[in-house]
């Protein structure tokens, strides 16, 4: 896409002739399941009612609360006391305008929780639906503006995810399609379906931790269940490692050779390391996995971006810069994670690179990556 085509929020001054695009913002609905309703079939809705189902009801357990408890900065409450993600105006003049940012994805938590663990197979092919047409609609994603979407598709079913995928794939203002994980590694043909339809719809796969990792049946980490919050935040990156590791062993990049893969809030400091070990054993045991027709970071470079957020920043800032140069910036997606409390903003975020990684990271990535 022209650069020129992009419409611009409010210049940042710390980046004032930069594009910027955040590629994870978290919208929520504030009214919970009751706001899905008027976008579901009406026996669903009775089914729900009589459940007295509720999203603010599926909480992390209490040893997982955030200590402070809540994730959301206390400073994105929207104008009305609605949680921070609440109101898509004050998405953009809280965020995107005051940060100079031209497009923002939106990747719903609370629409991913259910579409892997929190509800039934059914349940969640309904709900998930009824999500992807509220922000549609109701805020307003298929007109001209700067906010887009990562439809969220029933991971815990492929044929339906296919469907979701086929209904709404192509409409205006949806940018990826998020795949909530469950505990079937990404390089498994259980997820071949999905994949073979995003990348017949020119959309790439975006996958996201949902909140409810390593507590429900969801994903878990290597060996255990963490103990507390800092312990489980810090584990999640292993997930990312174990899916990236069965993407590139499975021969799944062979098999979907225009499809892209995008991993957001793992970081990405621990992929070095792994593609390292990962390049060393693809040529000991060529015999192992014939299928594996390159090098995992050929792979990498080809098929897989990494939102940056969260942003592991050593002591010296040079550090990070020569990691970034070992990665190489041409896999990296500038992201927020607005309107939680680790958000990294532009003005802050990367300013130790040289300027054309940072344009590659901060827009040019996203624009050959994600449908804008």
């Amino acid at each position: 896409m022209n650069e020129t085509a992009i419409a611009r929020g409010k210049s940042n001054p710390e980046r004032p002739d930069e594009l910027i695009i955040d590629c994870d913002v978290h919208p929520v609905l504030k009214g919970g399941l009751p706001e899905l309703y008027p976008y579901m079939p009406e026996a669903w809705r009775q089914r729900f009612e009589l459940k007295t189902s509720s999203m603010h009801r599926s909480a992390l357990t209490m040893r997982f609360e955030h200590p402070s408890g809540s994730a959301v900065r206390a400073d994105a409450r929207t104008p009305d006391g609605g949680t921070g993600g609440s109101d898509p105006k004050y998405i953009e003049s809280h965020l995107l305008d005051q940060h100079g940012i031209s497009y923002a994805v939106l990747t719903s938590l609370q629409a991913g929780a259910q579409a892997c663990v929190l509800s039934g197979p059914d349940e969640s092919i309904v709900i998930t639906s009824a999500f992807n047409d509220l922000f549609l609609d109701k805020w307003g994603l298929e007109k001209a503006g700067r906010l887009r979407l990562a439809m969220t598709v029933p991971t815990q079913d492929p044929a339906a995810a296919v469907a979701e995928i086929r209904r709404i794939g192509g409409k205006k203002g949806v940018a990826a399609v998020f795949m909530p994980l469950i505990d079937i590694l990404m390089g498994n043909r259980y997820y071949h379906p999905i994949y073979a339809e995003a990348e017949k719809q020119g959309l790439p796969i975006l996958v996201h931790v949902t909140g409810t990792d390593t507590i429900y049946r969801g994903v878990p980490t290597s060996s255990g269940w963490p103990e507390n919050y800092s312990e489980r935040y810090v584990s999640l990156a292993q997930i990312g490692e174990a899916n990236l590791t069965s993407l590139v062993f499975s021969g799944t990049f062979e098999k979907f050779p225009k499809l892209k893969f995008v991993f957001v809030e793992f970081g990405f400091s621990w992929a070095v390391p792994l593609l390292w070990r990962m390049d060393r054993t693809w040529e000991s045991l060529r015999y192992d996995t014939p299928w594996v027709k390159k090098s995992p970071f050929e792979y990498i470079h080809d098929h897989v971006r990494f939102a940056t957020q969260p942003l592991d920043e050593p002591k010296d800032p040079n550090h990070l810069a020569q990691l970034i140069a070992m990665l190489g910036p041409e896999v990296l997606m500038f992201a927020t994670d607005y309107p939680h409390w680790d958000n990294d903003m532009p003005g802050q975020s990367l300013r130790m690179l040289p300027k054309d990684a940072q344009r590659k990271i901060f827009s040019e990535n996203a624009l050959a990556t994600l449908r804008l």
